[in-house]
């Protein structure tokens, strides 16, 4: 707000106003002084509107980003691909590299039976056909050099639980045995003044092309190799720092050793000339060529049974065992993006108009003279009650402006609306009004009342502009018989903001079978129905996820003669009256107790039907199952029990204590 066009026009309007009673409009005019004193404030605030934004929402001292999530909490997601599950196994101590890929045999193997429709563990003939399961993952891990393989699974197991995809689960989590392999070569080099350190760094260059290290960025270097924030925050959040999708490509688990790429690791050092001779050898015979690696485990350079001889001109300058390197030390890289630091201008001070005007008008500090005429004294005084009504708008101006950082805020209450008292005790404005908290409430009254219907919406849209940055639907879920009331859809805007990061990054995350059943451990597409629907009371929810009602091992002895069946009897089926031959794979089923609160309204239920299914993550199948009170009383007892019962299987099979779990 420039302060000349403020001047012009407003002369402007007063020459329309008062038409020819008004004609001097020069500076010397007690008239055009209060205009221009009031063109300095209004232009004064328009100053400190174009603050830097983190400076109007540090105001007061306020933290400017307690409204708004940081890059590591909003850009990362909860893990969707193997490669997001690849990396959290990476980011555990004690892993030096892991691989995660689809489990191709289950156990025990499933069977489905279309003349019968049955699903059993056992083919009955030709016409039986084998059930592949999906969404079902093998985790293969390499431990780092001092590592204790038990507690390694232990960590990632209890990680991988934490953070398993919606209606997926890990079939195997495996440690890896090392195979060691040894290397004979011999290398033709220039003259270097260290050949010792030469040949370590040949030694470890061989080791790390056998089993290549995963190395995590910091987030200076991957800036520093051009990489977009958006790219490098894409996925799950790591405490260890970055891994590109280039690292996880070249730190590949090797099969076959090829002396060749031995050859091309050592060769890429820059005092090598030639590799004269390489054999590798896994205790057994050495080859020249290539070495087959067991499946069922990871090859590891052996340091102690190696040997690299250095040539040059002829003649042996160094013959050793290379030396390993010392493990890297395991800790937190540095992830936080900087953001930029709000200054606290205190954007809402306000000077009255009185401050800045001429002292011979008697409104300022200095007041009046004891001399003066009581004419004069009242007249002042009327001056300085007219100027209030300025004087108070132009403050509520600036109170709005200090509280931009509430109005744009998922927290607090839902006032749009600020004043602010004129306190400035030079100007004895107690001789006007009142100073007290009456005064304060009227001056809040007078712009908006707590409950006022405008007050709510114009809240609803403040919260729309946030959820709109997030790419939300800013409609209610509204039944046609039971609508929203503001306050309420104000209320689910703020708490759906204020756990967005989770509520987002979690939407295809199920529970954590390692942690205790109970409210605190649901999946995160449960939790983000529960605050979008705002269910409360008795309106539950409970989410079954198919995948982890499949058979397991031990489930065999079910389809097995008991000793008084005839030998013709067949035991009953895993599933009769299978609908499809495969019911488990990326299924889950929403069960709701019917007629209880606002599910006894039909409107309301098949808006939560229609809610289910559009959250349900777009390659999973939904059911939904209605109760009655009965058989949900029933169901949550039998489920709680399952739930019980399957943690205490799962910590027994990957070795976890659930004391420290629960703790």
């Amino acid at each position: 707000m420039d302060y000349e066009f403020l001047r012009q026009e407003g002369i402007r309007q007063l020459e329309r106003i008062t038409g020819g009673q008004w004609t001097d409009f020069n500076a010397h005019d007690p008239g055009i002084t209060l205009l221009e004193q009031l063109c300095y404030a209004l232009s004064d605030l328009g100053y400190r509107a174009g603050y830097e934004i983190p400076d109007l929402l540090a105001d007061g001292g306020d933290d400017p980003y307690r409204s708004l999530h940081l890059p590591a909490e909003i850009l990362t997601s909860h893990p969707v691909t193997l490669a997001d599950l690849r990396r959290l196994v990476l980011d555990v101590e004690g892993v030096k590299n892991a691989w995660v890929e689809p489990a191709t045999a289950g156990a025990p193997e499933l069977y489905y039976l279309p003349v019968e429709q049955e699903l059993r563990l056992a083919p009955k003939d030709v016409a039986s056909e084998p059930v592949h399961l999906r969404g079902l993952h093998r985790v293969l891990i390499e431990a780092s050099e001092h590592s204790q393989g038990t507690p390694v699974r232990a960590r990632v197991a209890r990680r991988l639980h934490k953070n398993r995809p919606l209606c997926e689960d890990f079939a195997e989590i495996t440690v890896l045995e090392p195979q060691l392999i040894q290397v004979e070569a011999t290398v033709e080099i220039t003259p270097v003044d260290d050949p010792a350190a030469l040949l370590n760094e040949i030694g470890r260059a061989i080791a790390d092309e056998i089993a290549p290290p995963v190395r995590f960025a910091t987030l200076s270097q991957r800036l520093g190799a051009g990489a977009s924030v958006e790219a490098m925050f894409e996925g799950p959040r790591l405490d260890r720092g970055f891994l590109s999708d280039e690292v996880l490509a070249r730190a590949t688990r090797r099969t076959v050793i090829h002396t060749s790429d031995l050859m091309r690791a050592i060769t890429d050092i820059a005092a090598v000339r030639a590799v004269s001779r390489i054999r590798v050898s896994a205790g057994g015979a050495k080859e020249e060529w290539s070495l087959r690696v067991d499946p069922d485990r990871v090859p590891k350079m052996n340091f102690d049974a190696s040997v690299i001889t250095l040539m040059s001109a002829g003649r042996v300058i160094a013959q050793a065992k290379p030396e390993r390197a010392p493990d890297a030390p395991w800790g937190a890289g540095d992830s936080a993006l900087e953001v930029p630091v709000g200054r606290n201008r205190n954007v809402g001070a306000y000077t009255s108009v009185r401050q800045h005007l001429p002292m011979l008008y008697g409104v300022g500090e200095a007041g009046l003279p004891d001399s003066a005429t009581p004419a004069r004294k009242a007249q002042a005084r009327q001056l300085a009650a007219y100027l209030m009504f300025f004087d108070q708008l132009l403050a509520n101006a600036f109170a709005q402006l200090a509280h931009v950082k509430d109005l744009f805020s998922h927290v607090g209450g839902t006032r749009t609306y600020f004043t602010q008292a004129l306190d400035q005790p030079g100007l004895r404005l107690d001789e006007i009004r009142a100073l007290d908290d009456a005064h304060r409430t009227r001056l809040g009254d007078l712009v908006e009342t707590a409950d006022e219907v405008d007050s709510l919406e114009r809240k609803n849209r403040f919260l729309n502009h946030l959820l709109a940055r997030f790419a939300e639907p800013i409609a209610g879920h509204d039944a046609a018989s039971a609508p929203i009331p503001p306050a309420e859809r104000v209320r689910r805007k703020q708490r759906l903001l204020q756990r967005y990061p989770r509520i987002s990054s979690a939407r295809g995350t199920g529970f954590d079978g390692l942690a205790p059943a109970g409210p605190a451990n649901m999946s995160g597409l449960e939790e983000r129905l529960r605050v979008t629907l705002g269910l409360d009371g008795g309106e539950e929810i409970a989410v079954v996820e198919h995948i982890l009602l499949r058979p397991m091992p031990g489930d065999e002895a079910q389809e097995r003669p008991g000793p008084t069946d005839a030998p013709t009897d067949r035991p009953p089926a895993l599933l009769s009256a299978a609908r499809e031959k495969d019911p488990y794979s990326l299924r889950l089923t929403f069960v709701l107790p019917d007629g209880v609160g606002r599910f006894s309204d039909p409107a309301f239920k098949q808006l939560v039907e229609n809610t289910l299914r559009a959250e349900t993550p777009a390659h999973l199948t939904p059911y939904v199952l209605w109760m009655a009170a009965g058989a949900w009383a029933a169901f949550r007892r039998a489920h709680e029990q399952w739930l019980q019962k399957r943690r205490a299987v799962l910590a027994a099979t990957l070795g976890v204590h659930l004391e420290e779990r629960s703790s």
